[in-house]
C-alpha cells in the first residue's frame, strides 16, 4: 500500500509532462513568404526580394539596376495583389 502511494504521484506526473508534448495543432504553420513578384509582361513573373512597402498611397515599385525599367510590386503572381507605399515613395533599385 504505501508503495502505491508514491506510485501514482509519479505516474501522474509523468502523464501530465507525457501530455504537453502531445498537443497537436490542427491548423498548419502559415507560410512566411520571402519573396514579392514584378510582372514583366506576357504573363511572366520575375519573383524578387520581400519589399518594405508599407503605405496605402501609391504603387511600391522597384527599379532594375540605376536607370533600369520601373516595376509595380505584387504579393503573388497575381495582378490585383499590388503592394502599396507611402505618397512620394521613390522606387527601390535593386540588382537581380
Amino acid at each position: 500500500m504505501k508503495q502505491l502511494k508514491m506510485i501514482l504521484p509519479m505516474m501522474a506526473i509523468i502523464f501530465a509532462i507525457g501530455l504537453t508534448f502531445a498537443n497537436v495543432n490542427s491548423e498548419p504553420m502559415p507560410e512566411v513568404q520571402t519573396s514579392d513578384f514584378i510582372y514583366l509582361g506576357n504573363d511572366n513573373w520575375q519573383p524578387i526580394p520581400e519589399q518594405g512597402c508599407e503605405g496605402t498611397a501609391e504603387n511600391c515599385q522597384v527599379q532594375i539596376g540605376a536607370g533600369g525599367p520601373v516595376y509595380d510590386v505584387y504579393d503573388e503572381m497575381d495582378l490585383s495583389t499590388v503592394k502599396l507605399s507611402p505618397p512620394g515613395q521613390d522606387p527601390t533599385v535593386i540588382n537581380l
